[in-house]
């Protein structure tokens, strides 16, 4: 730790001071006020959220007490009971039994109770269709019979939209409640009695909720369908509404209707768990003001007491002015930095006084010393100037082409080719399209050179040529090939040099079918490869394949693998394998 200060200027420890003592404190006390603000937020919306859960609950069900209360009534009837499996031989003995009926039960009150329309089916082919009560069988085919079958319940309160037709030419919402009539004491045919609920009563409950929770949205869905809402009155002759997701922070609450899921989904108010933190706004930024602002004005003035005259000393020792350091001509204060300031002034005209008796002349002389060098190697470039070598090999070149020797002519400019290239070395990075052509030269000599006993191949792909790589290399590995592994062999030998791109990385092959080498030779020259340094240049063994991948390790940031693979008397490869950013 103290390495560590030591190490920071003065200002930055006066700004770590005021943030581990003032900020980290300061944000942790804020952070656990705030999270109990927000939390008791929290816990309050939910509870808002929950007790509108159970306010539709309660309307929903308060709403659908009285028709079903009714329905229940008519179910559990004896003589209804009897009236619905009795098989009747003619239409007037069943009218009559239908009238004892209404006058027992007072049926007609109750066919059209308030807030739903009654309708019951028997499985009775002797039952005539009218005045609610319908045969089964000619139901059986109906959309509202299937789905009741299918779930397979005692009840079922189930959500429709009907749209328009010729008897109802209106599109509307319905609510209506399936309840089998086949308790145990009864016997007979099956029964399901149909009870039409009002759907408007049901939307205005939502609406008279909505009155009173304005800013929060409620809906009852049943899976996904929104089946209630506060706008389901304004949307009764539309289809009902998908629910394809559920929005953060929703309050949800699952309730049994008539054997029946429904989910009561109570959305968050937008902006509301933020309301209670406003209202402590003024608190908060107090406590800001108080535990920042003043504290960092504060450190402000200290740096700028203190920080500020070492600064300036600083920028002084670091002074641009020509052969000697500047003085400071502003002495602030009676402290300890004004004393060292004092003493950087007597320091400085000291070393003025040693620079201009000992380091100008030693920078004179430096620099004669660096102008005479550069005459001595301008006089040698013009020396070695290599523009008539290639000139003389021209003359050659158009010399053995007038007396016929296209093949010497051919070899000459081949040669020149090559040399030019090692001349050249504007840049050590060349594209694998020029270094191919020099290698093409190389085997050309090569060929002339060894005659049957050297065949070659090289293949380059196409969008492969403008790839960078430094100059020489793939020459110096086919250089090897011929020498060692071409020239010790008596027989026919064939060299391979391919480049292509595999799995996004540019890869380039050169393989021989020399002598080859054995697995002792292999190992330790991978190793030397793979841990290469310059120093390691000054052993003349394999110096060339060395020299080639330290540069390709260059180029390519250390990221080119290499790998050479040999077997005695097959042959050798060598793989180099770079990535693909390098262009020319």
């Amino acid at each position: 730790m103290n390495r560590f200060l030591n190490s920071l200027k003065l200002g930055q420890k006066l700004y770590l001071l005021f943030f581990v003592g003032v900020l980290i404190p300061m944000f942790i006390t804020d952070w656990m006020i705030l999270h109990n603000i927000i939390q008791s937020s929290r816990d309050t919306i939910q509870n808002e959220m929950e007790k509108c859960a159970n306010a539709v609950e309660y309307g929903l069900q308060k709403h659908l007490e009285y028709p079903v209360t009714i329905a229940h009534n008519l179910y559990k009837s004896q003589v209804m009971e009897d009236f619905l499996n009795r098989e009747y031989s003619s239409a007037a003995e069943y009218y009559e039994a239908f009238y004892r009926l209404k006058s027992s039960l007072l049926f007609d009150s109750n066919i059209g109770i308030e807030g739903g329309n009654l309708s019951i089916y028997a499985d009775n082919p002797t039952i005539i269709n009218g005045s609610g009560f319908y045969r089964l069988d000619t139901e059986k085919d109906s959309d509202w019979y299937r789905a009741f079958e299918e779930a397979d319940k005692q009840s079922s309160l189930q959500f429709v939209y009907e749209p328009a037709s010729l008897t109802d030419r209106s599109p509307t919402r319905k609510v209506v409640l399936f309840m089998r009539m086949d308790m145990e004491n009864f016997k007979g045919c099956e029964k399901i009695l149909r009870l039409e609920l009002d759907y408007e009563g049901l939307a205005e409950v939502m609406k008279d909720l909505d009155t009173v929770n304005q800013n929060r949205q409620i809906l009852v869905c049943k899976d996904t369908t929104i089946v209630l809402s506060e706008k389901s009155i304004e949307e009764k002759d539309q289809p009902f509404g998908i629910r394809d997701h559920i929005e953060k922070g929703t309050y949800r609450k699952a309730i049994q209707l008539y054997d029946q899921s429904f989910t009561i989904n109570v959305l968050p108010e937008k902006g509301r768990e933020w309301y209670f933190f406003s209202e402590n706004g003024r608190k908060f930024l107090l406590m800001l003001l108080i535990n920042i602002v003043l504290p960092l004005v504060m450190l402000r003035m200290i740096e700028n007491s203190v920080t500020r005259r070492i600064l300036s000393l600083e920028k002084s020792f670091d002074s641009e002015m020509e052969d000697e350091l500047q003085l400071i001509t502003r002495i602030e204060g009676d402290d300890e930095i004004t004393s060292l300031t004092r003493s950087y002034n007597r320091m400085a005209i000291r070393m003025n006084e040693l620079i201009m008796t000992v380091y100008k002349d030693k920078l004179h002389e430096q620099e004669m010393d660096i102008a005479r060098q550069n005459a001595e190697l301008l006089a040698l470039h013009s020396q070695i100037n290599p523009h008539f070598l290639f000139n003389a090999l021209e003359s050659i070149r158009m010399h053995s082409l007038l007396r016929g020797e296209t093949e010497t002519a051919e070899m000459v400019g081949k040669l020149a080719v090559m040399e030019r290239t090692y001349v050249n070395w504007g840049g050590d990075a060349v594209s694998i399209g020029k270094e191919m052509e020099f290698v093409q030269a190389y085997l050309t000599l090569q060929k002339y050179r060894f005659g049957d006993r050297l065949n070659y191949e090289v293949s380059v792909d196409p969008d492969c040529e403008q790839f960078g790589i430094p100059k020489l290399t793939i020459v110096t590995f086919v250089e090897n090939a011929c020498i060692h592994g071409i020239e010790s062999k008596s027989t026919p030998g064939w060299i391979f040099i391919r480049a292509f791109k595999q799995n996004n990385k540019m890869c380039i092959e050169i393989e021989d079918t020399g002598e080859g080498l054995d697995e002792e030779e292999v190992t330790e020259l991978n190793n030397r490869i793979k841990n290469v340094t310059i120093e390691d240049m000054k052993n003349k063994k394999h110096v060339g394949t060395m020299n080639a991948y330290l540069r390709l390790k260059k180029m390519t940031k250390g990221l080119v693998e290499f790998e050479l693979t040999s077997e005695k008397g097959v042959g050798t490869m060598v793989r180099i394998v770079m990535p693909l950013e390098i262009r020319i």
